[in-house]
């Protein structure tokens, strides 16, 4: 696996400060890149067009009172014709959201006023994606799984907890699960509770299937604490992309899958580019995109 070198975007655009891991999008062709500001003053966001990157956009100037708790970082997904940002509230009263439809912003939106009392497990963040419709998962505060709701026609379906269906799911504290959609399931992924690397359950037309070790089939796995896995596809390839920080402080590593073929986990391997290889600062995670068919 071929890496281009690592830019900055601080060459491109100026004023960015980040606090935790950003979170991308894509919407109307354009990607988006959505991040906590390092001042404590609100989410921001830029965009590349494929050619130039624009903002930042501080999206609390915009919209009053976005708040994000600390250690968390924002979740950003499209859910038809709307960019949906999520972020556990710094009030540590749940996942709130807004939403851009590419000129206006509205919210926030409390989700426990819509599903009822819902709570999150400190220095952990929400992760949203599509499975049909919109999913958007959490860490619950009790260190009791991972929960999600749905957003079915334009309503919130409760909150359910998906141990009560894999009793075997245990979350490292301080970490966060990514999902995606790939050949039809939905995959979870969360680093283990045991600190034994990454795992992952999958959605099936059967219901949620128990847990898998990524590193008890590629031998070798570790992740440094308070960070989290990030997930996408290959683009033509089609194969899944699994990206994670280092456990020896060591970079960023990746690991990949293939359901085409032989169903079978790849060695994870260092991510390393022309111009050296990328280091990611302790307690932030990766984030992983697929844009113009482009990891």
């Amino acid at each position: 696996m071929k890496f281009t070198d690592q830019l900055n975007l601080s060459d491109y655009v100026k004023g960015i400060g980040i606090n935790g891991s950003p979170s991308a999008a894509v919407y109307q062709g354009s990607l988006y890149v959505i991040y906590n500001g390092s001042g404590g003053d609100g989410l921001f966001f830029v965009t590349y067009d494929g050619k130039d990157w624009t903002g930042p956009t501080r999206l609390g100037g915009v919209v009053t009172g976005v708040g994000v708790a600390d250690n968390s970082s924002p979740s950003a997904v499209v859910v038809r014709d709307l960019l949906y940002v999520f972020y556990n509230g710094a009030g540590n009263d749940g996942t709130y959201y807004i939403t851009f439809d590419g000129t206006d912003v509205k919210g926030p939106v409390a989700m426990k006023g819509l599903i009822g009392g819902m709570g999150f497990k400190e220095k952990t963040s929400p992760t949203a994606t599509v499975y049909g419709n919109p999913y958007v998962f959490w860490i619950g505060s009790g260190d009791d799984g991972i929960y999600y709701s749905i957003l079915d026609h334009n309503t919130w379906t409760g909150q359910t907890n998906i141990k009560n269906y894999v009793p075997e799911i245990g979350v490292a504290g301080g970490t966060s699960a990514c999902a995606v959609e790939y050949m039809t399931d939905f995959y979870l992924f969360y680093n283990g509770s045991g600190n034994d690397g990454t795992y992952y359950t999958v959605l099936t037309n059967q219901g949620w299937q128990k847990p898998f070790g990524i590193k008890g089939q590629i031998t070798d796995m570790g992740f440094l604490e308070n960070t989290s896995p990030s997930v996408c596809l290959s683009g033509s390839t089609y194969k899944l992309l699994v990206f994670f920080a280092g456990s020896g402080r060591d970079g960023i590593f990746v690991t990949s899958y293939d359901g085409t073929g032989d169903k079978t986990w790849t060695s994870q391997v260092r991510v390393t580019c022309p111009n050296g290889d990328p280091g990611i600062l302790g307690g932030t995670s990766p984030c992983a995109i697929l844009y113009n068919q482009t990891p």
